[in-house]
């Protein structure tokens, strides 16, 4: 039997990989007319198809919603995945897309910081981004977001920016709870961890054990806010070497152009 697309997810966040979706998902849990499980990655469409739409939907139960007005998930893998979004398409064709989209050589350079200790052990930077075809195919944005056009009707895909989830992340949450049709004025607690993180990434920890948190507030509201990320988001290699990550941004320079295409947009800050 197929189900209904009221029996499945309304909503499905794709990617990209390190853009966000963690902050995302965590902002949506909160909000009382939302559902998303509580394990933000389910991987259906790319791991677990064969298990079939009703394990899926297990994940999706009444039970589980509770009073929620709309459901959905978040696997930041979907865009990249074969396959995936084209199963999407075929089993939920009217579900709601949700694709943020993060300049591409600073969503390669936090994967290998996520993946130094294990998988790029031993590893440069430089060595993961010239030679993983995997690292820079999640990168290769632009291609994904045209292919994700071509399947899914352009009013149910919604197009955001990681840039904008750094700056104002308040207006960014905004568009994706009026994209869900739901209560657009609804604050989570999850936004200001974000604006926190992003503001003092590692200073902000030290400060809070020193009991000295009080600072953070002030520095974000000085002038002075914009030079301590600079000096907090200086990037290194794990061989202690200052990187200068705008020299591999010609790698994906066609990409980028193809994304500015899409959507009519200037991106000159990505190259």
């Amino acid at each position: 039997m197929i189900m209904t697309s009221q029996e499945l997810p309304h909503f499905i966040c794709i990617g990209a990989q390190r853009a966000g979706t963690t902050w995302l998902h965590n902002c949506l849990n909160e909000h009382p007319e939302v559902y998303v499980p509580a394990s933000k990655e389910l991987h259906f469409f790319d791991r677990y198809y064969s298990d079939g739409l009703a394990s899926y939907k297990a994940h999706f139960t009444p039970e589980l919603r509770g009073e929620a007005k709309v459901w959905g998930e978040i696997t930041p893998n979907y865009y990249q995945e074969p396959n995936a979004l084209e199963r999407i398409k075929q089993d939920i064709p009217n579900t709601k897309i949700i694709y943020i989209l993060r300049e591409p050589v600073a969503r390669a350079f936090s994967q290998y910081q996520l993946y130094s200790p294990t998988e790029f052990a031993g590893k440069t930077f430089e060595e993961v981004i010239t030679e993983s075809e995997f690292v820079t195919d999640l990168s290769m944005q632009g291609k994904h977001l045209h292919r994700l056009l071509t399947l899914f009707n352009r009013e149910n895909v919604l197009i955001l920016l990681y840039d904008d989830l750094a700056g104002e992340p308040e207006k960014l949450l905004r568009k994706v709870f009026k994209f869900l049709e739901v209560n657009e004025d609804f604050l989570p607690t999850a936004i200001t961890k974000r604006i926190n993180r992003i503001v003092l990434p590692d200073l902000q920890n030290r400060l809070t054990k020193m009991k000295l948190s009080w600072i953070i507030e002030l520095v974000k509201a000085s002038p002075f806010s914009e030079f301590v990320k600079e000096i907090a988001h200086k990037k290194t290699d794990k061989t202690g070497t200052a990187l200068n990550l705008g020299r591999y941004s010609g790698i994906f320079k066609s990409d980028i152009d193809l994304i500015e295409k899409t959507l009519d947009v200037d991106l000159k800050h990505w190259r």
